[in-house]
C-alpha cells in the first residue's frame, strides 16, 4: 500500500514540475510584454510632463513662450498627432475602393484556406486536436472573420 502510494507522490511531483516549467514559460513571455507596455506608457508619461513643467515656467513668468520653445516641446511630446484619415481613405491616405477591399477579402480567403486545410490534414492523420490544430483552427476564424469585414467594407464602398 505505501509502495503505491510513493509512485502517487513521485507521478504527482513530475507533473508540478511539468507543470511549473510551463507557468514560469508563460509568465515570461506575457510579462516581458507588460513590461514593455508599461514602460513605453511610463516613459511618454514622464516626457509629457516635463514639457508641462517647461510651460508651467513660463505661465509662472507670466510670459508667452516663443515659438521655437513650443515647437520644439510639441515634436518631444507627441503632439500634434497626425489628422485622422478622413472616412474615405485609409491611414496611409489612399482613397478606399472596392477593389482594395476585395484583394485584402481574397488574401484573407488564402490565408483561411490554408489554415483550415492544415487543421483538415493535421486532423485526419493524427485523429485527435493536438495544439497546433487547436491554434490553427483560431487562426484560421480569425482570417475568415478578417475576410467577411472586407467583404462587408466592399459592399459598402461607393463604386469608383
Amino acid at each position: 500500500m505505501t509502495g503505491d502510494r510513493g509512485q502517487v507522490n513521485d507521478e504527482a511531483a513530475r507533473m508540478i514540475a511539468q507543470h511549473a516549467a510551463g507557468f514560469l514559460f508563460f509568465v515570461l513571455v506575457f510579462g516581458t510584454g507588460i513590461v514593455i507596455a508599461v514602460g513605453i506608457a511610463w516613459f511618454d508619461h514622464r516626457t509629457r510632463t516635463r514639457a508641462l513643467d517647461v510651460l508651467r515656467v513660463y505661465a509662472e513668468r507670466g510670459e508667452e513662450p516663443p515659438s521655437s520653445v513650443i515647437q520644439a516641446l510639441t515634436s518631444v511630446s507627441g503632439f500634434p498627432k497626425a489628422p485622422p484619415p478622413a472616412d474615405n481613405e485609409d491611414r496611409l491616405g489612399r482613397p478606399r475602393t472596392r477593389g482594395s477591399f476585395l484583394a485584402h477579402a481574397a488574401a484573407d480567403a488564402v490565408f483561411a484556406a490554408g489554415f483550415f486545410g492544415f487543421v483538415w490534414w493535421r486532423y485526419t492523420d493524427l485523429g485527435q486536436a493536438s495544439t497546433g490544430v487547436m491554434v490553427s483552427i483560431f487562426v484560421g476564424l480569425y482570417f475568415a472573420a478578417s475576410m467577411t469585414a472586407r467583404l462587408v467594407g466592399a459592399y459598402y464602398t461607393p463604386y469608383r
